[in-house]
């Protein structure tokens, strides 16, 4: 997960002429979660970082939760553009693809922009219940490639331990941005971090000890 800025063109019937607009948008979307937090985050404010008037901005995103729910559809292709550039680099091996996806998911927490973005959706969805839908369905699509590989290496786990284990995993991921993040106390540890995470989450696959 190293960037979250938009590199793929939004969705939902958009025109192609008006795909720079969203674009800028977008980013003026992040910037505010990132530059100004949560509660600073609403259409008028996005409308003037990306210098629009906000009627122009509801062409493309009439409500708050479209523009969030298009924002996270960008984050996350980002991502899974990687996750697949990854595996290709990682060959026919499930254990080092897992290995390689791994490192950049958690040397990613280290980016400012990793760091204080996603804390800050899950503050909003702590108060917007749109949003808790739109982050499930966003890390829905990200731990779906931790399930392929996780069956690729133990294929005698059921589906639901599957499932199981990779929202472990994701989780235990997740939790590690308040310590090793962006200027965090313990960022220096992320090396060791990573190595720890790895053998963890493997023999926990192979061992297939996961509550069914």
């Amino acid at each position: 997960m190293t960037k979250i800025s938009v590199s793929k063109k939004p969705r939902g019937g958009i025109y192609s002429k008006g795909q720079s607009r969203v674009s800028s948008i977008i980013t003026a979307a992040e910037n505010i979660l990132i530059e100004e937090g949560y509660h600073n985050f609403s259409l008028r404010k996005v409308a003037a970082a990306a210098g629009i008037k906000l009627g122009n901005l509801q062409y493309y995103f009439p409500t708050k939760d479209e523009l969030v729910k298009t924002m996270l559809n960008q984050v996350i292709e980002v991502y899974l553009e990687n996750f697949e550039m990854l595996r290709a680099s990682a060959g026919e091996n499930p254990k080092e693809q897992f290995r390689i996806i791994l490192k950049h998911i958690i040397n990613d927490l280290n980016s400012k922009k990793t760091t204080v973005f996603f804390p800050e959706i899950w503050s909003l969805s702590n108060h917007e219940e749109h949003v808790t839908q739109y982050m499930d369905a966003m890390y829905g699509r990200y731990r779906a490639i931790l399930e392929e590989i996780i069956t690729l290496i133990n294929p005698s786990l059921s589906t639901d331990q599957v499932k199981r284990v990779a929202l472990f995993i994701s989780a235990s991921m997740e939790g590690h941005t308040i310590f090793i993040g962006h200027k965090k106390p313990w960022q220096k540890e992320t090396d060791n971090i990573v190595d720890m995470a790895t053998q963890s989450f493997l023999w926990l696959i192979e061992q297939g000890n996961v509550p069914d």
